[in-house]
């Protein structure tokens, strides 16, 4: 199957900007007087935020001929938002391989599926250049999960988690953090389809580079609002218990 560049809309009709929280929006619940980002969001407050999805371009590679240049693209890049997906797995004891790992621009999501591909030496090397930042949520899962099929060392990741903790946020869930830094809503009902299918649908792309580009998005506006700590490379841990932000990929939402 050859490379597929799917053309999608946002969720919204128009395009309308990110809202940030501002200082004084009190009535926000979890919001704490003299704090600028409330501790959570509840679920029906998020309900009530403007739903956002990506609306650039979607390249889903499936054949090896089609990496190289996907990765010339995305190495014009200094920051790539990140994030992968594995096939749900509902009996104990059964584990799946990343089937689906995402890198996005402002413009361009790429979706490379490993369970297809294997893991290309490009795509490794990529992960490994400390030049170019990769930023996720949760990534320690996603490069644990990486690492079982390429034994690389992970260099350039952000952890928006970390970044959201030493901001006072507790709940630093992708989905709850999108609410907080951009005022905004982004769908879930993809996350537990399965991603090793033969084909994969319009909506599953479409929330598989959606969550690659908001964690662009959310760096980007932190970015803009001088909120980045100065030392804002994510390390990875020796062991599960040495991680810092806590947050597990299967409750990352």
């Amino acid at each position: 199957m050859h490379r597929q560049d799917l053309q999608t809309n946002s969720d919204t009709a128009d395009s309308e900007t990110f809202n940030k929280i501002d200082d004084n929006t009190l009535e926000i619940p979890g919001l704490i007087k003299n704090k600028r980002f409330p501790e959570r969001l509840g679920k029906e407050h998020i309900k009530t935020l403007p739903v956002r999805a990506f609306d650039g371009k979607i390249h889903l590679i499936t054949e090896i001929k089609d990496v190289s240049d996907a990765i010339k693209t995305l190495r014009k890049y200094p920051v790539l938002g990140f994030d992968t997906e594995t096939r749900p797995t509902f009996r104990k004891g059964v584990q799946h391989n990343v089937s689906l790992l995402q890198l996005s621009t402002s413009k361009e999501a790429f979706l490379f599926r490993l369970n297809h591909l294997g893991f290309p030496n490009e795509l490794v090397a990529l992960l490994e250049d400390s030049t170019i930042l990769k930023v996720g949520v949760a990534i320690l899962d996603d490069v644990r999960g990486l690492q079982k099929l390429s034994n690389f060392k992970a260099d350039g990741f952000i952890e928006l988690a970390d970044i959201a903790g030493d901001l006072g946020i507790v709940t630093c869930g992708l989905r709850n953090l999108a609410a907080i830094f951009l005022g905004v809503r982004i769908t879930k009902k993809a996350q537990l389809t399965n991603w090793e299918r033969p084909l994969i649908n319009s909506k599953q792309s479409l929330y598989a580079a959606t969550d690659a580009w908001i964690c662009l998005e959310m760096y980007l506006f932190l970015e803009r609002e001088n909120l980045l700590p100065e030392n804002r490379i994510w390390q990875m841990p020796g062991s599960l218990s040495e991680s810092s932000s806590g947050i597990n990929k299967n409750n990352k939402s």
